[in-house]
């Protein structure tokens, strides 16, 4: 009678683990994936909250679409340990280090932009005064297309702060000499206008 209770709980806890080890693996990836994904919806509301101030919201933001990348990152892992066939594995690893990668750099964004807290609430920005020899605009599947950056020669400056649409940069701004104060190690605009010189 013992024998058979104990059996049958060991049949238990292993249908509720998963079948083998890799299954139990790759949901515990998965559960973790979800963690993250929480983490990043957290960390978006309250960058969207204190919208006043500019390198907190805006390191917020970074550090969520970091954690949104580390979520899809994980969840590929664990498609890995989970998949059959050495193609899946392949694909979902080349996603994986895609994930990685892009959440480097999301990480290294923020942390550029707490070097520029002083620089920021002093006033000592960068400035260039040039015409822009490219614009980078978001993919937006519907809506309104957004300005995300405008490229320079050895320069390019993340604009997307200033919600400028598709349609008004190529009205008001594409093909002008542009004065732009920016964040000299996150390379951040915090201001943007046409140059217009004055005649004396």
């Amino acid at each position: 009678m013992t024998k058979k209770l104990k059996k049958k709980k060991r049949l238990t806890r292993g249908t509720w683990l998963g079948k083998d080890r890799r299954e139990i693996i790759a949901g515990l990836f998965a559960f973790t994936g979800l963690l993250f994904f929480i983490i990043t919806l957290i960390l978006w509301g309250i960058s969207e909250l204190s919208d006043e101030n500019f390198i907190f919201s805006e390191m917020l933001g970074s550090f969520s679409a970091a954690s949104l990348c580390l979520c899809f990152g994980i969840i590929f892992i664990a498609l890995i340990i989970g998949a059959g066939n050495w193609i899946a594995k392949i694909i979902c690893l080349l996603i994986t280090v895609l994930m990685m990668i892009t959440s480097y750099s999301f990480i290294e964004t923020s942390i550029n932009l707490y070097k520029d807290k002083t620089v920021f609430e002093n006033k000592q920005f960068e400035t260039v005064v040039a015409t822009p020899i490219g614009a980078e605009f978001d993919d937006a599947d519907y809506g309104t297309e957004i300005l995300m950056e405008l490229e320079f020669n050895n320069l390019t400056l993340d604009v997307y702060s200033f919600n400028i649409s598709k349609n008004y940069y190529q009205e008001n701004l594409s093909g002008k000499t542009l004065e732009i104060s920016y964040l000299p190690n996150s390379r951040y605009a915090v201001s943007i206008k046409e140059y217009l010189i004055v005649e004396e």
